[in-house]
């Protein structure tokens, strides 16, 4: 100790911080390499893209010959104009639906007109919506395996497999918003229509996203899905993504069942906090939309197009360049949403974005000063103009 004292007092800790400085800058190094070799081209690491066994779903394909013929007529038809939302109540229950939620439904609500109730709550503004009708079922708990099933995210799962089986449609998560009308590709010929996830790591590419989903009823891949969910669910995050992929490319060699778009379709930006910066961040810099823009939709730069009315011609695709080429139209930071039919907003490290408290609310979406806030503004302006959210709220 006295050595150790004396070496110190007489410079030593000089060459001892030194060596600590060098220790931290190697680790630094190392780590930073690591965390680039998912993203650098010249040391790419390939996504993990899990391929699951076939013997437990030996039997999976012969039981879809024996549906009846009311159920095969049905997938026949395009799929359903049915959206399915699904809300996990803890114990003891309460329901109660978020704002952001609101955007979700009335996004998806609005092809089919939307009706004059004015309310106070966000979630008896939602259930007023017409269309909108609350199915109260049990959570899934076991695995024929006896496995439990102990996670929100996994019952969730469970319950979109089983309600598209059922009755086809389209699954959204509550944080997936519509953006345009997707008639066009539930008509497209295909029993089920799904999309890529766009990933800033290579490591987390080539996966789909589970959180929008359109299915026929009873298709072949909603049905294994169901099966191999049972089958393979061993209580792992996210298992259900590596199923879905691995489904989804298999099935993609069955003619007509199953149509895997671009990740702009439905999931332009990743889960991953750097997309989520570029996604909610609020451009404070940017002039807030005026009130007049608020109440007016035609007005200015705050018109905008609702779900319904967007084109999908040649002219369309390139009319968002078009504006970008007119001096204060389209904002340096603005994300090119003129591809996408649904906004997959992740939003889980919300929390963790400088310059803003995390939360989506009717004012940080009246101001436009984000990309999510302009995606989802026609939406949430219509409900201002058709009375379903006060003036005096939006003011």
């Amino acid at each position: 100790m006295h050595l150790l004292t004396a070496s110190l007092s007489r410079g030593g800790w000089r060459r001892h911080a030194w060596t600590v400085l060098g220790v931290m800058t190697v680790a630094l190094v190392f780590t930073t390499l690591i965390d680039l070799s998912s993203v650098v081209p010249w040391r790419r690491q390939p996504p993990n893209l899990q391929q699951f066994p076939a013997a437990p779903l030996a039997s999976a394909c012969d039981s879809l010959a024996n549906l009846d013929p009311t159920s095969l007529r049905a997938a026949d038809a395009p799929i359903p104009n049915l959206v399915h939302y699904i809300w996990l109540l803890a114990n003891p229950p309460v329901f109660s639906l978020s704002f952001k939620v609101f955007v979700s439904v009335y996004s998806a609500h609005l092809p089919l007109g939307a009706r004059k109730d004015l309310c106070d709550l966000w979630t008896k503004r939602v259930l007023n919506l017409p269309g909108v009708m609350p199915n109260f079922i049990d959570n899934p708990r076991l695995t024929t395996q006896g496995v439990d099933i102990d996670t929100f995210g996994a019952k969730s799962d469970f319950i979109r497999a089983d309600a598209l089986r059922t009755y086809g449609g389209i699954y959204l998560d509550v944080d997936a918003i519509p953006l345009r009308d997707i008639a066009p590709l539930r008509n497209a010929g295909f029993a089920n229509v799904v999309g890529r996830a766009v990933a800033m790591r290579t490591k987390y590419t080539g996966f789909v996203n589970t959180g929008v989903w359109l299915s026929r009823p009873h298709s072949n891949l909603a049905e294994i899905f169901f099966t191999a969910m049972d089958a393979f669910y061993n209580g792992v995050w996210a298992i259900s993504v590596d199923i879905l992929t691995d489904l989804a490319f298999r099935l993609h060699a069955v003619p007509g069942e199953v149509l895997i778009v671009h990740p702009r379709a439905f999931a332009p930006a990743s889960w991953e906090l750097e997309d989520q910066v570029r996604l909610f961040q609020p451009h404070i810099e940017t002039k807030r939309t005026s009130s007049a823009a608020v109440l007016d939709r035609h007005e200015g730069a705050a018109a905008a197009m609702l779900p319904s009315e967007l084109r999908n011609t040649c002219q369309d695709a390139l009319a968002w360049l078009a504006e970008r080429e007119k001096k204060g139209r389209v904002e340096s930071w603005e994300i090119d949403f003129s591809a996408t039919y649904v906004l997959h907003a992740f939003d889980d490290y919300a929390d963790q974005i400088q310059g803003w408290d995390g939360n989506i609310t009717l004012q940080y979406v009246l101001a436009r000063q984000s990309n999510y806030a302009r995606a989802v503004f026609p939406a949430v302006s219509h409900a201002v103009q058709a009375g379903i959210i006060s003036k005096e709220e939006a003011l």
